[in-house]
Order: structure tokens, then sequence, then C-alpha cells
């Protein structure tokens, strides 16, 4: 798998550069045969039963012949030109160690976008709920007068003290860390455990500010409740 896997600077997967596929999403039957290493001898047939004769593959947008070049002795003078979907198809039904390779690689890209999917879907659950509680600690904030007590600053004041809590920066560094404008949404930012960190804070301040406890006292559970959590 190493000679499939492998980092470059390019748009191209690894196994499209293995496979010399070009910029325009294409590679050819001999390039892909030698990168198969199948044998030289039996390109001809090859060709006919995998491309030539494949009831699944269409001339003109899987394969199309290329100029005809001399005929060597064991060799099929005739190549094509194949697409890059096509040709990950073709390598996937090789019974050969290289074929076990592709269908290897194929498979961890497929686990990989499954937990990308998961990720995701646990990400807009998590983003769902901390809108909730987002919600209520503002109605708290306002409720408790800390809005006025602190001349309108409440809000933002609890905000930064929650994300220095639960992430370490205020909400300005970490705007600064991600690259974000005054406009974008932090929380957008945020990966699932974060999210769910700050959420956590939140809800606890919720419930510290309902008990009538003040700032500074605020201050002091979340950051030793959060500092615990990290340890933990």
């Amino acid at each position: 798998m190493k000679e499939i896997i492998k980092f470059e600077n390019t748009n191209q997967t690894p196994i499209e550069i293995a496979m010399e596929v070009d910029k325009d999403g294409f590679t050819t039957a001999k390039k892909l045969y030698a990168w198969l290493e199948l044998e030289e001898a039996h390109y001809s047939r090859w060709v006919k039963m995998n491309i030539l004769d494949n009831p699944f593959a269409e001339e003109g947008s899987d394969y199309s012949p290329l100029m005809v070049s001399k005929k060597g002795r064991g060799q099929f003078a005739q190549d094509y030109r194949i697409s890059a979907s096509f040709a990950k198809k073709l390598a996937m039904s090789q019974h050969s160690a290289r074929g076990e390779q592709a269908r290897i690689y194929f498979l961890m890209c497929e686990k990989s976008l499954a937990q990308i999917a998961k990720e995701r879907e646990k990400l807009l659950i998590e983003r769902a709920k901390g809108i909730a509680v987002r919600k209520s600690l503002t109605d708290v904030i306002i409720q408790s007068g800390e809005n006025e007590r602190m001349k309108g600053h409440a809000i933002p004041t609890y905000t930064d003290m929650i994300y220095k809590s639960a992430l370490g920066k205020n909400t300005r560094q970490l705007r600064e860390e991600r690259g974000l404008d005054k406009k974008d949404n932090l929380r957008d930012a945020l990966s699932v455990d974060e999210m769910e960190k700050v959420t956590n804070a939140e809800h606890l301040v919720g419930d510290l500010l309902q008990m009538g406890c003040p700032f500074t006292e605020v201050k002091e559970i979340v950051m030793k409740q959060c500092n615990r959590e990290l340890v933990a």
C-alpha cells in the first residue's frame, strides 16, 4: 500500500498519480497494464477481455483508441486512452497483488468517508444542541441583571470567559488563530470536541447564574471544572 498512499502537492488522488492519470483525467491501457504488473505477453488478451469485450465499458466515454504503434514481439500494438474512473474499476477487478492494493485502497477511502460523515453528523447535532444552550444562557444573563450591572457587556464578557475556560483562548484569539472575520460565526470553526466543551461550559454558567452566583464565583467554578475535565 505504501506505493499507492503517498503525499504529493497535487489535486490528484494517490492512486491516480500511481496510474499516471493526466490533468484531463485520463491514462492509457498500457500505463495501467504496466502498473498492474501483469504478464507483458498477455496484454492483447487482457485488452480484449477487459476493455473491448467489457459489457460495462462504453467506447468514447470509458475508453477510446490511440494511434497504432509498431507491433513488437509478444505485444499488442493498439493502446487505448481510458478514463480515471474506468482505470480504477479495472484495477479493482484484477486478481493480482496490485488489484488487491487497489481494493484495499478504495476500502480505506470508503471507511474514511464514512468516518467523515459520522463526524459531520455529530458536529451538526452538537451545533444544534449548542444553539439551544447558548440561547438559554443569553436569556439567563439578561434575566439575572448581569447585563445591566456590566453596562451592556455581560454577554461578550461571559462569552470570553467561557471560551477561555473551555479552549484556553478568548474569542478574539480564536478568531485570529483561525483567520475568521467579524461576520464569521466562531462556532462554525469549532470541532465536535471543542463545541462540546464550549456547550458544557455554557450550560454550567447558566446553572450557576440561576443560582445567583456572581461573575467572579462563576468564573472560578467554570475554570476549575474545565481544568478538571482537561486533566481527566
